[in-house]
């Protein structure tokens, strides 16, 4: 089996602690691994690395090598998207290499998002075994959780004739008003949709050649990403499934939710007496039905609280009632509005060579604290508007300054001139850390001109 793990989005539902350049997937919210890293070892339980396919955008190519190195994956491949094209390009694209590898038509193809939480393994295992003798029968499969309560936010899929192992589905119901969603529930014939793709490769590009004819897998690697980004932006739901026929869907009881909602956080997260949800340097008094999460350095005390939701990270806090959490994504496009750099990145931001901590800025200054792995290396790059003061607290870093290279150790330091070409290399065998001191009339990510 060859599983497809999508690994985008934009990371507004769950802001502040998911954001653009880190959305939810990445984001450790219910135990100590990632949305993403408990998908890649959800789909290690039914196949092996080597058949791993993570479908991502460039942004995150680094953050999903460093994850999947955190726990021991080395042969997993990343399938990286030119620009982002929704569901139905990124899983054509997962499909065109699989093409190219020659993977023999009959082989089971297992989508699966990458920021879903699903609680009982066993059952999510147990499912897929027994969508897999309905694929064998040329089915599309999905997977329906069983409903158990009148959830507003998901998508619904309602039951048809019974198969062996499932059931036909007759149609799909979008996100239903209170009313509909509980006699859906009620009913007995509606499953929440948990976007969750189970094919054989050989009826899937029947279906893609027929429905998305601008996909042409004839093409070769090079050709078909030049075109990507001509592809419609649409979804695998609405470009295949609801225009397609022989779709059937298992039903299971695995604890799934998409986590669209920090009121869905809630709801999934282990609770104490006062049916709080905490994590993190957090004093309750007097609160309760309420989820309080704080970063590992803020203390945050809740008094008096009722049904609220507050989430605090290094830069933003959140104050929510839990009735308008939906509403957090208003406040996400007003900042986008303004223009605000906290819709798109943490303090911490990812690059191929390190992470990058914000300390402090300000008018005409900026201190970052630099973490680089061993045998990392920055480019080579200049800045003309800002000099920069590097200073090693742990490791050993080799630095080229012109054509001139030195080493720095612990406590010693460095002084960049504008427009003068330096690069940073980890050579020890230690992660590297240093702070960086910028200052300069103009501080923007734009003023980097890269020479390597």
């Amino acid at each position: 089996m060859k599983v497809f793990i999508l690994c985008g989005g934009s990371g507004t539902r769950l802001w502040p602690i998911s954001r653009e350049e880190f959305p939810k997937q990445f984001a450790r919210i219910f135990s100590e691994n990632s949305l993403f890293q408990e998908s890649v070892r959800r789909a290690l339980s039914l196949t092996s690395e080597e058949n791993l396919y993570i479908i991502t955008g460039k942004k995150y190519e680094w953050i999903i090598k460093s994850e999947l190195e955190e726990i021991g994956i080395k042969r997993a491949k990343i399938i990286t998207e030119p620009v982002g094209r929704n569901t139905a390009p990124a899983i054509a694209l997962g499909l065109k290499h699989l093409v190219d590898e020659e993977t023999p038509e009959e082989e089971d193809i297992l989508v699966l998002p990458s920021d879903h939480l699903i609680r009982e393994v066993e059952s999510f295992k147990g499912a897929v075994i027994s969508g897999k003798e309905l694929a064998k029968e040329g089915f599309i499969v999905l997977f329906g959780e069983k409903p158990t309560y009148p959830e507003t936010g998901f998508g619904y899929i309602k039951l048809g004739e019974r198969l062996k192992g499932g059931y036909r589905v007759e149609r799909f119901e979008e996100k239903p008003d209170y009313p509909r969603a509980k006699e859906y529930v009620e009913g007995g014939k509606h499953l929440w949709n948990c976007g969750i793709f189970l094919f054989k490769l050989g009826r899937i590009l029947k279906d893609y050649q027929r429905l998305m004819p601008d996909i042409d897998m004839e093409k070769d690697l090079e050709t078909f990403l030049e075109g990507f980004p001509a592809l419609e932006d649409i979804s695998f739901d609405y470009a295949i499934l609801e225009r397609t026929q022989n779709i059937a869907a298992v039903p299971v009881s695995m604890g799934w939710s998409d986590v669209g909602s920090w009121k869905a956080v809630f709801d999934n997260f282990e609770r104490d007496s006062d049916n709080n949800a905490l994590r993190g340097d957090v004093i309750p008094v007097g609160v309760r039905d309420s989820l309080i999460l704080s970063s590992e350095n803020k203390l945050v005390v809740g008094i008096g609280l009722r049904d609220f939701l507050l989430v605090n990270t290094e830069d933003v806090t959140l104050i929510v009632s839990k009735q308008d959490s939906q509403r957090v994504k208003d406040v996400v496009k007003l900042l986008k509005e303004r223009g605000d750099r906290r819709v798109e990145e943490h303090v911490s931001s990812y690059t191929p060579h390190g992470v990058y901590t914000l300390l402090d800025e300000g008018d005409r200054f900026k201190i970052r604290k630099i973490l680089m792995k061993p045998s990392q290396k920055t480019p080579l790059k200049m800045h003309h508007h800002r000099t920069m003061h590097l200073v090693v607290l742990k490791g050993t870093a080799k630095l080229r300054l012109r054509s001139d290279s030195s080493f720095l150790h612990e406590n010693e330091s460095i002084f960049v001139p504008k427009s003068t070409p330096y690069s940073i290399e980890n050579v020890g065998k230690v992660p590297l850390e240093l702070i960086e001191v910028q200052s300069g009339e103009y501080l923007g990510t734009d003023d980097e001109e890269l020479l390597e």
